[in-house]
């Protein structure tokens, strides 16, 4: 069975996730030219900018889904806001246990990574996704099933549309890979092909993440990043400071 604790939780796994959303809102781009290409003038002297050596080696194909991927349906729920419920040394020692386990090659098993902090922490951030609301870390089986993004975004914005639309646009790179991909290996390679995936089976999911976010977008990206796995900006922002709406722009 292929696992997709590391693509759901890395930060790592998601180089790449912000840059493509952010690259698609920016209205305009601005190219700088350095001061070292205005040189002298043209003499009218020619390089070939493709000779052989310049040429590279084309990207091996990855199990990669050519057909888009409807995110749709994908299930979402309005976050849960709960300022206060964990401390900032609480989210230090969950993020410490997890790295522990995950270096140690061992299952997070959450029935033990919620015992690390209060009654009250854990019931801010880890739920079943069965309740009114989503928490940061939605779980099944004991274990994370998937990280609620979603919901940094829906606070940072005010919208839960936007909150939505940002969790099916993260979701959306595991489904494009979980589709072919029949082996571990397979699924990691896939992962890591960023660019096909958000320009290819996933690109419809970022027309949507910014319709629904809007001019709050890069301000959210800003105040959404995460550090070193995709749950450190979800919990502080919901259970943690409470978030804040950013203002039209901010982080742009």
């Amino acid at each position: 069975m292929v696992k997709k604790l590391f693509a759901l939780a890395s930060v790592t796994a998601l180089a790449g996730l912000v840059s493509a959303v952010g690259a698609a809102g920016c209205s305009e781009t601005v190219v700088e030219e350095s001061p070292n290409d205005a040189g002298p003038a043209d003499t009218g002297a020619k390089r070939d900018a493709t000779t052989p050596d310049d040429e590279e080696e084309p990207e091996p194909e990855t199990c990669l889904t050519k057909e888009p991927v409807d995110m749709s349906g994908e299930p979402y729920k309005t976050a849960l806001k709960s300022p206060g419920a964990c401390t900032a040394d609480e989210q230090t020692t969950l993020t410490a246990y997890f790295k522990g386990k995950v270096d140690a090659n061992e299952d997070v098993l959450v029935s033990e990574w919620s015992k690390e902090v209060s009654e009250n922490c854990a019931k801010c951030i880890f739920s079943d996704g069965s309740g009114d609301t989503w928490t940061p870390i939605i779980t099944k089986d004991d274990k994370i099933d998937t990280v609620n993004q979603g919901g940094c975004y829906e606070i940072a914005t005010g919208k839960e549309a936007c909150g939505r639309a940002f969790q099916q646009y993260t979701a959306c790179r595991i489904e494009a890979c979980l589709v072919d991909c029949k082996t571990q290996e397979e699924f990691s390679a896939c992962i890591q092909d960023q660019d096909a995936i958000y320009q290819g089976p996933c690109s419809a999911t970022i027309t949507t993440v910014q319709k629904e976010c809007g001019n709050n977008l890069q301000g959210a990206l800003t105040a959404c990043k995460n550090t070193a796995w995709t749950f450190d900006a979800p919990i502080k922002s919901q259970c943690v400071t409470g978030g804040g709406t950013v203002d039209a722009g901010d982080g742009g």
